[in-house]
């Protein structure tokens, strides 16, 4: 029998490398079988069927788009296993290899158990001083050449014991129980023991920094890219700077694994600490956001959603584009304000897809994509809570990260020329308020707001762009306008002092701004397409009250 040392010298270790390509093909097909399910059998089905044999069929019909990507997730983590322990296992070879081949050099003989021998003091007289100082020298040598030999094999040794704990962690046992309806959460526990078995770490993305995160992505393999985006998709969809169809495929992953795990009950493994109040809350977010995406699996190009970021604590947080951001010639992003959850998720998806109707209609043939930002805290309008709502606290909270968002988009651009408007409506003016007027600014084309109670600034300039591409919208009986603008909040900048434009608007009311057939609606979208809205003279200037709180923005 061939001993270790033996086996590890002449180790060919394709045979690994075949077994991983292979895992990794299979977790490609099952990702663009998933893909596929769900725009041309669960999408249609969810938009078109009714009724309880639809919903029995579309709880099977999940069941099995949710296993195809436990396959999906598996074979790209047993991929990442055996390249891991390829890689370890060629490292331990390559030292065996070197450490034999210097002590041959210097004239020891190794044979094929490892075993050293030094033919070089064989006929020394030991009572010569000289030649006992020769064979300790000799000795202290042959020794560390041993210690390095048995280091080698005790790496090679640990790579394989190591990459065989990973594998049983991987046996899609969860496949084979059909009442098991938490497969994806499971799956994804699977792949974290098993990365930690192998001693994986997660993919080193650079933080808060867009450009350098696109940069990195760009530097990937696309073997990387895959295997990060299946085994790490709470970290991949949650960094602003990588194009939006990975971004949505990570988030989508990392959505089916939370609700599942919460489904089952074992949410005590993904949320210790939770009450069971603050986990009914993640599961209604959950759903929520699940069943608008599912809704839209079925939509013509262009109407597609793309989930680009979301978090089901508390209120809930979600970023979801409809359109690719990437490939647009015109972008709009639409931060909502006062008292806007994750229940209000479905109402802004509309309220984006009429902006971009409007666009569309006035673009000239080019693409508009529109996300809805709900990636900020928005406030509650409560008589116990005026801070949250008549303050700037909120806004200058959310203002970095709607910052790094817009820089995300610009970094993740295919490169095609592209124009940015970022609309805030209600407190969403003021975080976007607080967004422009800080740090580096917005960097947008244009700026828009509607229903404004206040931008944080006195001024348009003080938005650190071109006050001619600031555009302000109300309407004329819109309560918060009449009632809590130029408070707390900054100056109403549908004023004169204030500066920028002031757009036409016909509608009625804090939330009418996207009626149909409005000139509300064509104005808002004539800027997102780069075009020259219905301008309105602006109003003349009030010395402001005396600041107040007034809830209910």
């Amino acid at each position: 029998m061939a001993s270790d040392f033996s086996r590890l010298m002449k180790q060919d270790f394709s045979d690994l490398e075949a077994a991983a390509k292979a895992w990794r093909g299979l977790s490609t097909t099952m990702d663009t079988l998933t893909d596929r399910h769900r725009r041309q059998v669960t999408g249609p089905l969810h938009a078109s069927w009714k009724g309880d044999d639809a919903d029995a069929a579309l709880f099977y019909l999940e069941d099995v788009e949710s296993r195809i990507g436990v396959v999906e997730t598996e074979a790209m983590a047993v991929a990442e296993v055996l390249d891991t322990t390829k890689s370890w296992m060629e490292a331990a070879q390559t030292d065996l290899r070197n450490t034999v081949r210097r002590a041959e050099a210097d004239h020891f003989e190794v044979d094929a158990y490892g075993t050293i021998t030094d033919p070089t003091t064989a006929g020394l007289p030991h009572q010569d001083p000289d030649a006992r100082q020769i064979i300790a020298d000799r000795g202290t040598l042959m020794g560390q050449y041993r210690a390095d030999i048995d280091a080698a094999l005790a790496d090679a040794r640990k790579a394989s014991d190591d990459g065989a704990r990973a594998l049983a962690e991987l046996d899609g046992d969860i496949l084979t129980d059909p009442t098991s309806h938490d497969a994806s959460a499971e799956s994804a526990q699977d792949v974290k023991n098993a990365m930690k078995a192998i001693g994986v770490q997660g993919p080193q993305i650079p933080e808060d920094d867009p450009k350098a995160a696109a940069e990195w992505w760009k530097a990937l393999s696309p073997e990387e890219r895959q295997t990060y985006t299946t085994l790490y998709p709470k970290e991949v969809g949650a960094t602003d700077g990588l194009p939006s169809d990975v971004r949505d495929d990570a988030n989508r992953t990392a959505l089916t694994q939370e609700l599942n795990l919460i489904q089952e009950g074992n949410w005590d493994e993904g949320f210790p600490g939770d009450t069971d109040e603050t986990v009914n809350r993640r599961l209604n977010n959950l759903e929520v956001l699940n069943d608008q995406l599912e809704k839209a699996d079925g939509a013509p190009k262009g109407k597609e959603l793309y989930l680009l970021g979301y978090d089901s604590k508390d209120d809930g947080r979600a970023i979801v584009a409809m359109g690719n951001p990437d490939t647009a010639a015109h972008t709009g992003i639409l931060v909502p304000g006062t008292n806007t959850n994750m229940d209000a998720v479905p109402g802004q998806i509309t309220r984006i897809g009429k902006l971009q109707s409007s666009a569309e209609q006035q673009s000239d043939g080019e693409s508009v994509a529109m996300i809805t930002w709900l990636g900020y805290d928005a406030p509650e309008a409560s008589m116990t809570d005026f801070d949250s709502v008549g303050g700037t606290g909120r806004a200058e909270d959310g203002a970095p990260d709607l910052r790094q968002f817009v820089a995300g988009t610009h970094a993740a651009h295919d490169g095609s020329p592209s124009h940015t408007t970022v609309i805030g409506h209600s407190y969403g003016s003021t975080v976007v308020g607080a967004a422009a007027s800080g740090g580096p600014g917005l960097g947008a084309d244009d700026v828009m707001v509607v229903g404004s109670p206040g931008m944080t600034v006195d001024h348009a300039s003080d938005l650190q762009m071109d006050p001619e591409h600031v555009w302000i919208g109300g309407a004329k009986d819109d309560a918060v306008i009449n009632h809590a603008s130029d408070l707390t909040l900054g100056r109403d900048p549908m004023l004169a002092d204030f500066g920028g434009n002031n757009f036409e608007v016909d509608t009625h009311g804090h939330s009418g701004y996207w009626d149909d057939g409005s000139d509300s609606l064509a104005n808002q979208g004539a800027v997102i397409a780069g075009k020259q809205p219905t301008e309105v003279p602006k109003e003349g200037s009030d010395v402001p009250p005396e600041a107040q709180i007034v809830p209910g923005l």
